[in-house]
């Protein structure tokens, strides 16, 4: 998925950055942060064992490219510095929580 044109990485070079343990990543550097639109919702996660930002992006997006996303909705993060206990807001789409039962059988 591509980068939307409001993000704020949008245009940047992607290079690659290894981890602790000698695996590499793609990633682009840091970019300074915009605060969200008033009514901007998000569902703030707390990080559990070894969660990186793609693992938050396939278990809230199913897919670990928009990794952007919860990069943007968090201030001053950087992408790889993810650890236990640390509390990431991951943006949402409407309302989290809110049960919709408008299916039809």
């Amino acid at each position: 998925m591509a980068v939307p044109i409001t993000s704020r990485y949008r245009g940047l070079d992607v290079y690659v950055a290894v981890d602790a343990t000698g695996t590499p990543h793609p990633t682009v550097a840091i970019r300074r942060y915009a605060a969200p639109a008033p009514d901007a919702v998000s569902y703030q996660h707390r990080v559990t064992g070894l969660e990186g930002i793609e693992d938050l992006a396939w278990r809230f997006f199913s897919n670990s490219e928009t990794w952007w996303r919860v990069a943007d909705a968090n201030p001053l993060m950087f992408p790889l510095d993810l650890h236990p206990g640390d509390v990431v807001a991951v943006p949402t789409t409407g309302q989290p929580g809110r049960v919709s039962r408008e299916r039809v059988f």
